[in-house]
């Protein structure tokens, strides 16, 4: 009767269904109606309940299929049940362990002030009543909970500061797995748990069950795309730079957020397997142990071989894995409860670890998180030796850089020590000619020089013959007369001592430039010797007389005649390259009469300063750092060598460990000589 009065405002299509289907429409319809039959036959109040439930678990599916985020699933089905069954606190915990040897919470709602417990990991071990619940598919009622039996020391005092008096919990399984558990605590009394509150607990868990096995694929699905996130991500830098260190900070950050851990560590091994942190990523507030050596004095070589085979290590609890106290004490000093280390192995040697620390608890590690740990290790490995291979053709370059470099240099150097001794050779040869041409020049001077005196004898003796011949003659013989008035006897008697004496100057001058000559050339001299350096200044004064303009001024200072040991032809040769400089520079000035200052002093005890100063145009202050160097010239090709400053610099800097430095500011300029009383020895 009921039907057909509906059936005309209904208007139902006409299904066009198989047989089997037709069989299942038909079950579902007759499921509704049975059900609705039920409910119209409820009293009041259990109506009113089945309304609560249904509406409680229409809202906690609603909340499943509106968000794949657990937390949130979680969180809202707390706070459902936590208004619903108004309880003190609803807490979810979740199986994350793999192996089953914890749960963490992951959802609360608490009343009041009462301790929160969300975030904190469960051992089973110790909770008897877990491993109960885990073992049975209805609820768990509890009146009076501290004195549920088997409790452990540690779960009793997490109880009381839970301060839970009463519970009810139930485990959620899909397909037969238990994957987390709900509790229900009452902290302000002792509760008794109604059977329809048992039944509306286990409706709900059906559902929570789904969600957390949905939440936990799509978290592992997840996971598994950001570890080939992270995988393709270092190998791309890898392949896109050779920067290692910004792909060790890149893999440490991803794996400590992937694995969601406190702090990962990449450590390498330096000697007696002493060793550093070389990158690392941590969580606050966990103290970062990054710089510095860090001496693990209980790493042993038969740890280094294990872990050169390829050992990876997954240490759960520290306190629980069989590790000496020594091992132990110092990872506590590192505030480490849980570690994963694989090794980063290079060719035929253990280069360091790549380390995952757990802080806050201990930990199972997962194989997939080992898996990719392992992954990353090898990755690392990798990168690492492309640096190293990097660094080496970088140093190779560098080094043959150098090589290159000094190579041009040697030959410069060469080039110039050549161009020294040709020049050095010239001098030596020209020195050579000079005190050879001087010598016969010396000698042929001497035949003069000596004879002259012998022949203002004869001449005098002459004179005073013809004297004696006109004051005797009664007449002067007619011969006479003619030869008088031929070459003018009397003029020649008048003029003969002037013209002896003549000779005489032009000898000794002769004399006096040959002096010269060999004091400038000083082949007489072998050898360092004691010398008056004003001799030489004057000798190479002499030898560039010719180059003396009328209107050159030579100022001449000399305040001591200290003797200075030393190679006095190459000290003349110094000489004489700044005093042709000098006059280079004066010439090149026109119109300004030329100033030539030469000085000597004692600057200091032992020491001995000469100075050549011109008032030329001076040397620019962008080029007084060359003068010195090889074939460096201002003056025009084929006017200079550029090895005269050079030469210079040799002979007082090198071969006689003085000092030489050039003044020139604005016009004119001065070169200082130093050189040491006495020679310095070699050491």
């Amino acid at each position: 009767m009921y039907i057909k009065q509906q059936a005309p405002d209904c208007k139902w299509p006409k299904p066009d269904l198989s047989i089997p289907q037709a069989r299942r429409s038909i079950h579902e319809v007759t499921d509704t109606y049975k059900e609705s039959m039920e409910i119209q036959n409820l009293h009041p109040w259990e109506l009113q309940r089945e309304i609560e439930r249904s509406r409680l678990l229409n809202e906690i599916n609603n909340k499943v299929r509106s968000t794949l985020d657990l937390d949130e699933v979680l969180q809202a089905a707390c706070h459902l049940l936590g208004e619903t069954f108004n309880c003190s606190r609803v807490s979810i915990l979740v199986n994350e362990s793999g192996v089953g040897d914890w749960l963490i919470t992951r959802g609360e709602y608490k009343t009041d002030d009462y301790t929160s417990q969300l975030g904190t990991r469960v051992p089973l071990a110790d909770n008897p009543h877990l491993h109960q619940l885990m073992s049975q598919t209805e609820p768990l009622a509890v009146t009076q909970f501290l004195e549920f039996p088997g409790l452990g020391k540690e779960t009793l005092q997490l109880v009381q500061e839970l301060r839970i008096k009463s519970m009810l919990a139930i485990a959620t399984s899909y397909q037969g797995k238990v994957n987390g558990i709900i509790g229900l605590h009452q902290c302000d009394r002792e509760r008794e748990w109604s059977q329809w509150e048992q039944d509306l607990l286990e409706g709900v868990a059906s559902q929570l069950a789904i969600a957390i096995n949905q939440a936990q694929l799509y978290s592992a699905t997840r996971a598994a795309a950001q570890r080939e996130s992270l995988l393709r991500l270092i190998t791309n830098q890898i392949r896109s730079t050779l920067d290692l260190n910004t792909v060790l900070k890149t893999a440490v950050q991803g794996v400590r957020e992937l694995l969601n851990t406190d702090r990962v560590v990449i450590y390498r091994f330096l000697e007696n397997w002493a060793g550093e942190i070389v990158v690392e990523d941590l969580n606050v507030p966990w103290p970062s142990i990054f710089g510095g050596i860090v001496a693990d004095n209980c790493f042993k070589t038969d740890h280094a071989e294990l872990y050169k085979q390829g050992r990876v290590r997954a240490i759960n609890d520290i306190h629980q894995a069989g590790l000496n106290t020594c091992h132990v004490d110092f990872l506590a000093r590192l505030e480490v409860k849980a570690n994963l280390i694989v090794p980063i192995n290079m060719p035929g040697h253990l280069w360091g670890l790549l380390i995952a620390h757990e802080c806050h608890s201990t930990r199972h590690w997962t194989q997939g998180e080992i898996d990719l740990l392992e992954q990353l290790g090898h990755q690392m490995a990798i990168a690492i030796s492309q640096a190293e291979l990097y660094q080496q053709v970088q140093d190779s370059a560098t080094q043959y850089q150098a090589q290159a470099e000094q190579l041009e240099r040697t030959l410069q150097e060469l080039k110039a020590t050549q161009q020294q001794l040709i020049q050095s050779e010239k001098l030596s040869s020209l020195g050579q000619l000079v005190a050879g041409v001087a010598h016969e020049i010396n000698n042929a001077n001497n035949f003069i020089h000596a004879n002259l005196f012998y022949v203002h004898e004869y001449v005098e003796a002459l004179k005073k013959a013809i004297d004696i011949y006109e004051s005797a003659a009664s007449e002067i013989p007619l011969e006479i007369e003619e030869l008088n008035e031929e070459v003018d006897l009397d003029y020649i008697r008048s003029d003969s001592p002037n013209l002896i004496s003549s000779m005489q100057q032009g000898s000794d001058r002769i004399r006096k430039i040959v002096q010269n000559l060999r004091n400038f050339s000083r082949l007489d001299e072998a050898g360092v010797k004691p010398v008056n350096l004003s001799e030489g200044l004057e000798s190479s004064l002499s030898m560039l007389q010719h180059r003396f303009s009328p209107e050159l001024k030579i100022h001449k200072h000399y305040h001591t005649k200290a003797r200075v040991e030393c190679h006095p032809a190459q000290i003349n040769q110094v000489f004489f390259n700044l005093i042709d400089n000098a006059l280079d520079a004066i010439a090149s000035n026109p119109g300004t009469e030329g100033e030539l200052t030469l000085s000597i002093c004692e600057p200091y005890p032992n020491w001995v300063s000469i100075s050549i100063k011109d008032n030329g145009p001076g040397i620019s202050a962008q080029i007084q750092n060359q003068i010195f160097n090889p074939f460096f010239t201002t003056k025009p090709v084929g006017q200079g060598t550029g090895l005269g400053l050079s030469l210079c610099y040799q002979i007082i800097v090198k071969g006689h460990k003085g000092k030489i430095r050039c003044i020139s500011e604005g016009e004119g300029t001065e070169f200082i000589v130093e050189l040491p009383l006495k020679m310095m020895e070699e050491k």
